[in-house]
């Protein structure tokens, strides 16, 4: 774990381009007990809603239909969580489950 629990030591970044052509990024960074979301949608970074437990993170996004899709995997003693959001919803716990 970190040192300072306020230093991150996993990352995982995704990122699209909406039809009017602006780039948004999210970064998602676990300082090996919690993964928090950092946003940039071309005014800045803000702090996203995403927040689980976690102690490494992976991330990947799509688009589909002009739909946004974000799924982040959380690996947390010993197993991983599936975290996904839709297009126009809320964060809720996905059906991936660890063999």
């Amino acid at each position: 774990m970190a040192d300072n629990p306020n230093f991150p030591i996993g990352t995982a970044a995704i990122n699209w381009i909406d039809g009017g052509g602006q780039v948004h990024i999210r970064v998602y960074t676990t300082d090996g007990y919690t993964v928090r979301e950092r946003c940039w949608d071309g005014n800045g970074w803000t702090d996203g809603s995403f927040s689980q437990a976690g102690a490494q993170v992976s991330a990947t996004c799509w688009m589909s239909g002009g739909n946004l899709s974000i799924r982040v995997y959380c690996n947390f003693q010993d197993e991983t969580t599936e975290w996904c959001i839709d297009q126009g919803g809320s964060w809720y716990q996905g059906a991936y489950t660890t063999t």
